[in-house]
């Protein structure tokens, strides 16, 4: 497929176009429509990104189900719609209505991003009311003096700490069903980290949590909350996160720090990574208490390992507990 006068007029129709070449390799063709500029960003050669769902998280999960919907092998003519949803445009400072679409057109695999049009301009602004909701409320929440400012974040690692991870997720449950359909909580510890305070000293053993903060910060996607809940413990609330996203977020973050050089030596820095989905209605001390038995499970399975607790399987615990 060449570049062409029907790819540029697709184009001006602000209708992106993407053809996959493997698994989660995709060529972008025509122009760069306006309505995004920044979901194409040009990469370090001048070359047109090909992978807008490295800026946009919607796109993510939807390319996630787009693998699948072709490593199925449709039938021709098959297709497979994200939704509509909101992204920014920086030009305007308004949202836009975006749908993305992955399409097997004879022995083409395609992705189609698209702006939806006036049709659906009522449903935008009721979006766009709940969005500034929210946005409301953050400047609310937000509005505290300096010292409370200062009290939300941990001082070493400059995560969230614990009062305000605790406050971040009563927050999310009181948003989930309207605004997350689905949302998962993470609790990680630094595996063997008394050895290296031990053997290395605690300036190490400091240096080594800063570091696992950063890899954190810069692992996550904006929307989530990553925080330190205490001595080598971190917690990560994920919204928008199914059972399967949450695994493959686990394993990127472990994987991610058993493959970065801490400068500790002979000892092995890794992290255990228990995670559950919080179910509807439960409380917060619920669904931290099954993250935290699915990070024991973690620590019995030899640690460097991450592990799932079932929310629809409630112990005994948990029923005494209601």
């Amino acid at each position: 497929m060449d570049d062409s006068l029907g790819l540029k007029f697709l184009s001006s129709l602000e209708f992106a176009l993407l053809e996959r070449r493997g698994q989660q390799r995709y060529k972008f063709y025509g122009l760069v429509p306006e309505f995004y500029p920044m979901l194409f960003p040009n990469d370090a050669d001048g070359k047109t990104c090909c992978s807008p769902w490295d800026y946009s998280s919607m796109l993510e999960y939807f390319l996630l189900d787009a693998e699948e919907f072709f490593e199925a092998g449709p039938s021709v003519g098959e297709k497979v719609s994200s939704g509509i949803w909101l992204e920014p445009n920086p030009k305007t400072n308004e949202d836009l209505p975006l749908v993305a679409k992955a399409i097997q057109l004879q022995d083409h695999q395609l992705i189609t991003i698209q702006v939806i049009q006036e049709e659906y301009a009522e449903r935008v602004r009721i979006l766009r009311k709940a969005r500034l909701e929210l946005v409301e409320r953050r400047k609310i929440s937000s509005a505290l003096d300096s010292f409370k400012k200062k009290a939300l974040y941990d001082s070493m690692t400059k995560l969230y700490n614990r009062g305000s991870f605790m406050e971040i997720l009563q927050e999310q449950i009181e948003k989930f069903g309207a605004y997350s359909p689905t949302m998962s909580i993470l609790i990680i510890d630094v595996d063997n980290f008394k050895k290296v305070n031990d053997t290395l000293g605690h300036l190490v053993g400091d240096s080594v949590l800063v570091q696992v903060a950063d890899i954190l910060r810069t692992s996550l996607r904006k929307n989530d909350y990553p925080a330190r809940f205490g001595g080598d413990e971190f917690t990560v609330v994920a919204p928008d996160t199914n059972t399967e996203q949450s695994h493959k977020l686990a394993e990127k973050l472990r994987h991610r720090i058993q493959a970065h050089n801490f400068n500790t030596g002979d000892i092995p820095v890794t992290i255990s990574v228990g995670y559950t989905i919080y179910r509807a209605g439960e409380t917060i001390q619920n669904v931290l208490r099954r993250a935290d038995k699915a990070l024991y499970d973690a620590k019995q399975m030899g640690r460097n390992v991450v592990s799932f607790r079932d929310p629809w399987m409630i112990d005994d615990e948990e029923v005494n507990a209601v």
